[in-house]
């Protein structure tokens, strides 16, 4: 499928630039319309439960401390809007939403083409990150996670991270217009993945959507699947990791399997990933 709408979250943290950064060049790497999307959290949502012990004036406070917060986290988003985006040579839009992150991302995703979020973080979310969580299991769509830093370039030299599974054929399925405009693609797999369709046939698959792709079988040692695949793409110097997101939605809680939420915790370089 072609990319002509992009989707990308300014949340307002430290690596809100990178992040945008990131989306704009994909944006022009496609020709594709840029949509920023910062959504505020609302106060009035925000306050616990209030027990006997808490007064009016202490519940003011909180609340003021909180609007604080959140202002503060809009103005970073917009000025790295205004830094990032408002000299790229790509048409971006700014929108601005309020009330749960996660519910506000779902809806907007879905009628998108490719979205972008910077990596879940201590600073922003939970470990893995309810927003991307939404994302992820939500939408329908893929998603590009974005390093803490923005890399030279996104898509040259690709890596496919295949076992045979609906997952990573769903994500071969939306990573076809990096493909198809990537210098270099392997698939990669780890160990004997022990299912159908094997490597070749996904090679066999991808010719016949005029990509040309090698593969190359690591062995599977005593490290994890995911630090064996991005220790390679470190290697082979890729610029987009694509696999799919194992496991599922409960409670908003990310549920994954073993290799994706290693690589969701460490990947210096892009992912591109669906459910």
């Amino acid at each position: 499928m072609a990319i002509k709408t992009i989707l990308a979250l300014a949340d307002g943290g430290n690596g809100t630039a990178a992040t945008l950064q990131s989306a704009v060049a994909v944006a022009r790497r496609f020709g594709a319309d840029l949509d920023v999307l910062h959504v505020r959290a609302d106060v009035e949502t925000m306050v616990p439960v209030i027990g006997e012990g808490m007064s009016g004036a202490m519940v003011e406070q909180m609340m003021g401390a909180m609007a604080q917060t959140v202002e503060s986290r809009a103005a970073k988003a917009r000025a790295a809007y205004q830094q990032v985006c408002a000299a790229a040579d790509v048409k971006t839009v700014w929108r601005e939403s309020t009330g749960r992150e996660t519910d506000i991302v779902a809806s907007a995703g879905r009628l998108t083409d490719l979205i972008i979020i910077g990596r879940p973080s201590a600073e922003t979310e939970t470990p893995l990150g309810a927003t991307l969580d939404a994302a992820l299991f939500d939408t329908g769509r893929p998603v590009l996670v974005a390093p803490a830093a923005s890399p030279p370039t996104i898509g040259s030299r690709v890596i496919v991270a295949w076992n045979g599974s609906a997952q990573a054929a769903r994500v071969v399925s939306g990573a076809m217009a990096f493909l198809r405009q990537a210098g270099q693609v392997t698939v990669v797999t780890v160990g004997e993945i022990g299912r159908s369709p094997s490597a070749t046939d996904l090679l066999a698959y991808l010719g016949r959507h005029e990509v040309r792709a090698t593969h190359e079988a690591l062995a599977a040692d005593h490290a994890p699947v995911g630090a064996t695949l991005l220790k390679h793409a470190k290697q082979s110097g890729a610029d987009l990791l694509v696999m799919g997101a194992y496991g599922h939605s409960r409670l908003r809680e990310m549920i994954l399997g073993g290799a994706t939420r290693d690589v969701l915790g460490v990947a210096d370089v892009p992912l591109l990933m669906a459910h």
